[in-house]
C-alpha cells in the first residue's frame, strides 16, 4: 500500500505543480467526458483523506494516463509511475474495504451532537465488514487484519467505559435490540437495578 499510494502522491504532485499539466489533464478529462475535478493531495495524518486521494485518482484514472502519455508532458515526468492493472484492482478492492469506515467517519462530522450511543454499534458493523474471506488478496487481508487489530482494542479499557458505552447503547431507542451487545443480558439488569435503586 505504501508502494502505490507512494506512486499516486507523486502523479498528484506532478498535476498540482504544473498548471500545463493541469491544463492537459482537465483537456483530457473533457474529452473522456469525465468530470473536471482537480486531483486530490493527501494528508497523512488523515486516514479519510488518503481515502478521497484515492478514490478521485481512480475516477479519474483514464484522463491521468492519457495526459501522461502527452508529448508535451513526457519530456518534463521524472519517477512518475503510472499504476498496473494489479495496482487498479488493489486500490479497487481497499477502496471498497474502506468504505464503511469513510461512511461513518462522514456520518459523526455531519452531525451536531454526536451521542456516544452510536459509537458500539458503528464499531460492531465496520468490524463486521471488514471480515477475511476467502477471495481477499494477500494486501486486502493484510488491511483488513490492521484495521480490525487498532479497532478491536478500542473503547475496551477501563472496563468502565465499555459498561458505560453498553448503558447508552441500551437507552437509546434507535438501538432497542442491541444486536450488537454481547452483554446484553447484564446490562439490562444493570440498568434496572440502578433504576430501582435511584427510586427507593
Amino acid at each position: 500500500m505504501d508502494r502505490l499510494l507512494g506512486r499516486i502522491r507523486k502523479v498528484v504532485s506532478f498535476f498540482h505543480r504544473s498548471t500545463t499539466a493541469a491544463h492537459v489533464l482537465k483537456t483530457k478529462q473533457e474529452m473522456l467526458q469525465l468530470p473536471a475535478y482537480k486531483l486530490i493531495h493527501d494528508d497523512t495524518k488523515r486516514w479519510n483523506s488518503t481515502y478521497d486521494m484515492l478514490e478521485r485518482y481512480l475516477e479519474e484514472q483514464a484522463a491521468v494516463y492519457s495526459a501522461l502519455t502527452e508529448k508535451t508532458l513526457k519530456k518534463n515526468i521524472r519517477d512518475i509511475v503510472t499504476l498496473s492493472d494489479d495496482d487498479v484492482k488493489v486500490a479497487e478492492e481497499v477502496l471498497q474495504l474502506l468504505k464503511p469506515l469513510k461512511t461513518v467517519t462522514t456520518l459523526l462530522s455531519i452531525e451536531n451532537a454526536p451521542s456516544v450511543s452510536m459509537i458500539l454499534p458503528l464499531k460492531t458493523r465496520i468490524l463486521q465488514s471488514i471480515c477475511a474471506n476467502e477471495e481477499d488478496n494477500s494486501i486486502t487481508r493484510d488491511v483488513k487484519a490492521a484495521v480490525r487489530g487498532d479497532l478491536i482494542s478500542r473503547y475496551t479499557n477501563p472496563p468502565e467505559i465499555q459498561d458505560y458505552l453498553h448503558r447508552s447503547t441500551a437507552l437509546d431507542p434507535r438501538f432497542k435490540s442491541l444486536t450488537h451487545i454481547e452483554l446484553r443480558e447484564k446490562t439490562y439488569i444493570d440498568l434496572t437495578t440502578e433504576i430501582v435503586a435511584t427510586e427507593e
